[in-house]
């Protein structure tokens, strides 16, 4: 009778335990990860590209995705900026490389060395700005549904 008891007991346990681990995640405390892919245009008004030239970034973290929302249209531009990847990454066709969504940034500054156009980033084979590309023309144009 005792050993069905604590068989019993364990199941309670581990139960509860489980359910702690379900609830937790659901909690407002958990980081929210989800996905959203960007339209960005950089160089707008260059003799090379007038219209400019497009490249996409995908993001994971919900409030950098909040924020790049928050520039589309916006009068307060901020610069995209992050570090370079081999491939297009699935999302930054037809381009070779793409920025690692896990450190997409918006400063309100970044140095000259990354800034550039999104063919000068093709055209060094992705080796551009010590690893990083900031252009400082970018613009969020658009979140791709």
């Amino acid at each position: 009778m005792k050993a069905r008891t604590v068989g019993r007991s364990i199941a309670s346990v581990l139960l509860l335990a489980g359910l702690g681990s379900i609830i937790q995640c659901g909690s407002p405390d958990a980081p929210s990860r989800t996905e959203a892919i960007f339209q960005v245009r950089a160089c707008r008004g260059s003799r090379r590209a007038p219209d400019g030239e497009v490249f996409r970034i995908l993001l994971r973290d919900s409030a950098v995705i909040a924020q790049a929302r928050a520039l589309i249209g916006a009068a307060d531009r901020r610069i995209v900026a992050g570090a370079l990847a081999q491939g297009n990454g699935g999302f930054n066709a037809p381009w070779s490389w793409h920025l690692d969504p896990d450190t997409v940034r918006f400063p309100e500054v970044a140095i000259e060395l990354c800034d550039g156009c999104p063919s000068d980033v093709e055209a060094s084979g992705g080796s551009w700005g010590n690893g990083a590309f900031c252009p400082w023309s970018s613009e969020i144009i658009v979140e791709q549904k």
